[in-house]
């Protein structure tokens, strides 16, 4: 029952959040290319985040940089503020071309492209998410099977995987749920920066995405958790207001 739940957990991820974007597209007919667009945002993002943030631990573990006096703090700042940055600035780039794109046509970047937009960004995070756990439950059975060697100092690792409870991966489909609604506030919080041409509005979408991943982090580290997915589905509701409050501008300055 524990790896029939975990796979179908991570099957969910893998499927679901792509699903969700292809279904809006179809449904209220917007261009394909929104689609790659979202899921560039991410992983183009992601794909220049990465290997900086590998850079820079190997530039403190070869001690060319001073080790920071708090750890924990420093680490978490430094992925929750990268995180908001790098994937809000692909978001702005892509927001200003599929604006482009539509003008070039005669046509407005609405508020059905953004929200597939959003999807398609929330998507294909949770394909990523899904298809990492999914490749990790394939070497964790494999090793609790004996068909692979446990590596050196792995052990505690591997037991904490399996000693997890049941329900823990079920946990993560309400969580990447929330956090789609989440992409799509910032998404709309974005495209209102882009219609209006104000980086402050970037800028906003920096930091919220940052305090969301920052404060979740945290709570899960303090109190469980439980406590990070009510912080998450806080962050939901007020991405959610959001939206309608941007929704309102918007019309108001048409």
């Amino acid at each position: 029952m524990d790896l029939f739940l975990r796979s179908v957990s991570l099957l969910v991820l893998i499927f679901g959040g792509p699903a969700l974007a292809l279904w809006a597209r179809a449904r209220w007919g917007r261009p394909a290319a929104w689609l790659g667009i979202g899921a560039f945002i991410f992983t183009g993002a992601q794909g220049v985040r990465l290997p900086l943030l590998a850079g820079l631990s190997w530039l403190f573990q070869r001690g060319w940089l001073p080790h920071p006096s708090d750890p924990l703090t420093f680490n978490l700042m430094v992925l929750s503020v990268s995180a908001g940055l790098f994937e809000e600035t692909a978001r702005w780039l892509g927001m200003r071309w599929a604006r482009r794109r539509q003008e070039r046509i005669g046509l407005d970047l609405g508020e059905r492209d953004v929200l597939v937009l959003g999807l398609a960004h929330g998507g294909a995070e949770a394909f990523w998410l899904g298809l990492i756990g999914w490749i990790q439950l394939i070497a964790m059975t494999m090793i609790r099977e004996s068909l692979l060697p446990t590596p050196p100092g792995a052990e505690a690792a591997v037991a904490a995987y399996w000693n997890a409870p049941a329900w823990l991966p079920l946990v993560g489909i309400l969580e990447r749920g929330m956090a789609i609604g989440i992409h799509i506030g910032l998404a709309f919080l974005v495209w209102l920066g882009v219609r209006r041409s104000q980086l402050a509005l970037w800028g906003a979408a920096v930091l919220l995405h940052a305090l969301v991943n920052g404060t979740a982090v945290y709570a899960m580290a303090r109190w469980g958790v439980w406590a990070a997915e009510g912080v998450v589905a806080l962050w939901a509701l007020i991405s959610a207001w959001g939206v309608k409050r941007i929704r309102a501008r918007a019309a108001d300055s048409r």
